[in-house]
């Protein structure tokens, strides 16, 4: 997930004319065109950009967005090696440029994360750690000597974010490398970046990238789902509605936040409406997602999403969690077979670097065939349709047989009452969990602790949401340890 969040910070900038930096008509179109995927479109502008203007530095930043996203999205290893000298090129080109000007160092910053960031994705850590704290040292020195620099706030408020998520055992090397930053500070000034833009226009460019980020951190890190439900609103307004539709980038950030908040209807309508024309560079990742949004309303037809997904993505995340999500639509729809010849593929293809792969390994190793009701109440929840979730889990009570059917009961309670409203249902049934499956592997008693400790952080009692934070962190889950871990250390930042 961590890799997930930081990478997603290269995916939006801006820029204005400044000595060798011309952020004309061309490069507007360009960026904009390679921003909605349509690289071809916006590569034949940046080739026309560099014939007219030849001093205009401006067009080898932008085109590393194409190498980026390409890799990042299409996880290709070929196409990454490929690629990949083109770094170096680029690199001595911008350091060519004008040392005067703002975007000197902040264009050589954000190419080196870029390039950071799709290493991790391929195991090239070393280099990755040297290219984020080159990147984060010219973002530091640029924001010192242009503090009134908008877009430097927006790759700097994203960053200090992540740095005050970074894991204690990591913690030596934050502070052998000097980096300071908390998720209180870096949301202070996404945020501020956000009213600028709304209050100037100026910065309304900036708009749609502070939007991003902060649905991102609202979501994955400090869990606040009212103020993701603010960032939906802002994205269903006529005007944003008019910026999302045609750009693949934007219509996964407002899907997502629509599916995390209780609006999976209208997650289906938005994914079903994106652009998917050859003019586009394929994000199949979507397709994925409309799979998960129709089967969280347990629709017939979740099932050919998946299967789409798996015929035309090259990449190898979210391969066992498709096989798993298909698997499920065949045992909702009563073919246990089915269920079974598609969740042993989870074994055979994909790999285990994100939690959602490593649910689904687990479960094919397991042999065990997840208990209906449960599975059912599980995605209903998931999409926000709570009445069914609860009426369903309620009706089937004394199917719950085993350890671990009887714990996930309670846990499924707990979140029902929790996203209802009934806080102090949702407590005891946290607490149940929590007492009950804290010396088990699943991850039903860490998520327990996780939302026990937002709960008691949001009601301002500080101490005892420290305490389930705390607790969180001392399981160790065979499941989604990652994420719920990442959540619990942004809490006790926030505490912090």
């Amino acid at each position: 997930m961590l890799r997930r969040i930081i990478a997603l910070i290269f995916l939006f900038s801006g820029f204005y004319s400044y000595g060798n930096y011309d952020f004309n008509a061309n490069c507007r179109r360009a960026y904009s065109s390679i921003l909605s995927l349509k690289f071809a479109e916006g590569k034949a502008l940046l080739h026309r950009e560099k014939l007219l203007n030849p001093q205009n530095d401006l067009p080898y930043y932008i085109e590393n967005y194409v190498d980026f996203l390409t890799v990042f999205i299409g996880e290709e290893k070929a196409t990454f090696e490929k690629l990949k000298p083109n770094k170096a090129l680029r690199i001595q080109r911008l350091e060519s440029g004008d040392k005067n000007s703002p975007y000197y160092r902040y264009c050589l910053a954000e190419v080196y994360l870029q390039w950071a960031f799709v290493r991790v994705k391929f195991g090239e850590y070393l280099t990755a750690g040297y290219e984020i704290n080159k990147a984060y040292r010219l973002l530091e020195k640029n924001h010192q000597q242009y503090p009134g620099f908008v877009p430097n706030d927006v790759s700097l408020g994203l960053l200090h974010t992540l740095i005050g998520t970074i894991p204690d055992n990591y913690r030596w090397v934050i502070k052998t490398l000097s980096f300071k930053g908390s998720v209180s500070q870096g949301t202070s000034e996404l945020t501020r970046v956000l009213t600028l833009s709304e209050k100037n226009p100026e910065y309304s460019y900036l708009k749609p990238e502070a939007m991003f980020f902060l649905s991102f951190i609202n979501l994955n890190l400090q869990n606040d789902k009212s103020e993701a439900l603010k960032l939906y609103r802002r994205f269903l307004t006529a005007e944003n509605q008019k910026v999302y539709a045609s750009n693949p980038l934007l219509i996964y950030s407002v899907a997502s936040i629509a599916m995390r908040t209780g609006n999976n209807d209208e997650a289906i309508r938005i994914l079903l409406s994106r652009p998917n024309d050859s003019a586009y560079y394929p994000f199949y990742y979507l397709e994925y997602l409309t799979g998960l949004a129709k089967l969280n309303r347990l629709e017939a037809g979740a099932g050919k999403h998946f299967l789409n997904f798996l015929l035309k993505f090259k990449g190898a995340n979210y391969i066992k969690s498709a096989y798993q999500k298909l698997a499920w639509s065949c045992l909702i729809a009563g073919d246990v077979n089915s269920y079974k010849r598609n969740i042993n593929r989870a074994l055979n293809y994909g790999n285990t670097l994100v939690d959602e792969d490593k649910s689904a390994e687990k479960e094919a190793k397991s042999g065990e065939i997840p208990n209906i009701s449960l599975l059912k109440s599980r995605l209903l929840f998931d999409g926000g349709y709570y009445d069914r979730a609860l009426d369903l889990l309620t009706g089937n009570r004394m199917q719950m047989v085993t350890k671990k059917d009887v714990l996930e009961y309670t846990y499924r309670q707990g979140r029902i009452f929790h996203e209802w409203g009934k806080t102090k249902q949702a407590i005891d049934c946290y607490e149940e969990t929590l007492k009950n499956g804290k010396k088990d592997k699943w991850y039903f008693a860490a998520n327990a602790a996780l939302q026990l400790g937002l709960i008691y952080e949001k009601n301002g009692n500080r101490t005892k949401a420290a305490e389930y934070y705390n607790q969180c962190l001392s399981l160790n889950p065979n499941e989604y340890s990652n994420s719920i871990h990442q959540k619990a250390k942004a809490g006790l930042s926030r505490l912090k």
